[in-house]
């Protein structure tokens, strides 16, 4: 751990040791480059860094162009949301309109064999978003473990069997209804009734492929509202906060974000500063039982 490090610095070394692909640990290493200290003696350190990242950048250049695959694995983010479904539902056309990443998408069915990782940008964070295999080959073990289950179907007859094959989880489902651009206006009204009067239960959106961007951000927060967690920026003194916030529970304190970013900075936590909906007044003294809310701003004091 570098000395005088930034809490964001922190939270990329941790990221670091626990990335299980050269992306994630590229990713990391662009964030502990841009957060180590500034001082002379963090020039040694940047220098490492920089070196650390050119040869994981050349390596996975060299890996693409062999054809060899450098997943070894998927880990889980904090936010994590799957898109499961029948063959030839449209899911991996969903995949690209949201990740804006190309994949292959054909009119035969099981095109997709393995789990492909993407990202969703919203706002000021990133979705993990995973395109599964369709049924019945979808990894039954990242179903019991992903936070929001978006189920791709083309027809609502399709509903019942889906549920099924998806069994128990504690995962939040949400339908989503493709390939809607082929639909009429009246069929479109048609299928929202049945939506709302047979399966209430159940959150749900139209997709077509010529959402405009508007629509498509509708589309991200509603994704973004299925997990129960919340946004907290971390700041130094005199210093803009910073522009990735942590990802943290609903009901975490600030004893829990102190953790998030280091085990260290909560047992040496006495108190810290909070602006935003958790705060009664701008840069409040709170202590470590302090509730934070969605998009709350901390400024950490230690010992």
């Amino acid at each position: 751990m570098a000395v005088n490090a930034h809490p964001e610095f922190i939270f990329a070394e941790k990221e670091y040791s626990e990335a299980t692909t050269p992306e994630e640990r590229i990713t990391a290493l662009e964030k502990m480059i841009s957060f180590a200290p500034a001082h002379k003696g963090g020039e040694n350190l940047r220098a490492q860094l920089r070196a650390r990242y050119k040869k994981l950048k050349e390596g996975l250049e060299k890996s693409k162009k062999s054809g060899k695959s450098t997943q070894q694995g998927i880990r889980k983010a904090d936010i994590q949301a799957i898109l499961v479904g029948p063959p030839n539902s449209g899911k991996s056309t969903i995949f690209k309109l949201l990740t804006n990443q190309e994949i292959l998408i054909t009119d035969y069915p099981h095109a997709t064999s393995e789990n492909t990782l993407g990202t969703i940008n919203f706002e000021d964070i990133k979705i993990q978003i995973i395109d599964t295999p369709s049924f019945p080959n979808t990894d039954k073990g990242i179903l019991h473990t992903t936070d929001t289950i978006l189920l791709v179907l083309e027809n609502i007859k399709d509903i019942e069997d889906s549920i099924q094959e998806i069994g128990k989880t504690k995962a939040k489902i949400i339908l989503v209804l493709s390939k809607i651009d082929l639909l009429s206006i009246d069929e479109r009204r048609k299928l929202e009734a049945n939506l709302k009067s047979k399966f209430k239960q159940y959150e749900y959106f139209l997709f077509e492929e010529n959402l405009n961007l508007e629509e498509l951000e509708k589309i991200k927060r509603k994704i973004f509202e299925s997990f129960p967690v919340i946004r907290v920026y971390s700041k130094e003194p005199k210093k803009e906060p910073s522009k990735e916030p942590m990802i943290l529970k609903e009901g975490s304190t600030l004893g829990n974000a102190a953790e998030k970013i280091s085990k260290n900075f909560k047992k040496k936590l006495r108190f810290a500063k909070v602006w935003g909906p958790s705060s009664k007044f701008p840069g409040q003294s709170v202590r470590i039982n302090h509730i934070l809310k969605d998009k709350d701003i901390i400024e950490i004091a230690l010992n």
